[in-house]
């Protein structure tokens, strides 16, 4: 419903905060017109927009963004070769020099050895601790930090 998105756009003194979501129905309440109006709510709205796409085909040109974050998305995707994908769309979209944060539940670890061999700076893992769990300490969520080579 944008709360991340939002809270990427109030942090933007110009440009644009892009969501990418394939907007499934969920008991949330998900959807683009709802994300849109939270976004409008919290006074970001003209610097928000949001597209119905796949996080493994992002609908966005190469070395295009300066930021990317994903929250607790990429573990949705059923298969590790499409979990890897998103990772591979992330890289293509960033720009050199830009930052990458992913926060999930799994293969984090992964993700911050594949960005290391990418030749990526300062890879950061970290555990975001006890707010963060899903559900208890056996489903922990970790982020992983980097900076794109450039």
């Amino acid at each position: 419903r944008g709360a991340v998105l939002c809270a990427a756009a109030r942090r933007l003194p110009d440009g644009r905060a892009i969501g990418v979501d394939l907007w499934q129905a969920d008991q949330t309440g998900n959807a683009p017109e709802v994300t849109l109006a939270n976004a409008a709510l919290e006074g970001v709205g003209d610097r928000v927009e949001v597209h119905t796409a796949d996080m493994t085909a992002l609908p966005l040109p190469d070395a295009s963004v300066d930021v990317v974050v994903s929250n607790l998305a990429i573990h949705n995707i059923p298969t590790a070769a499409g979990r890897r994908q998103a990772l591979t769309e992330a890289v293509r979209v960033l720009r050199p020099g830009g930052r990458l944060a992913i926060a999930d539940l799994w293969e984090t670890r992964r993700h911050a050895a594949g960005l290391r061999d990418l030749g990526w700076r300062d890879v950061r893992h970290r555990n975001l601790g006890w707010r963060m769990w899903y559900g208890g300490p056996w489903a922990p969520t970790h982020l992983v930090t980097a900076t794109k080579p450039g």
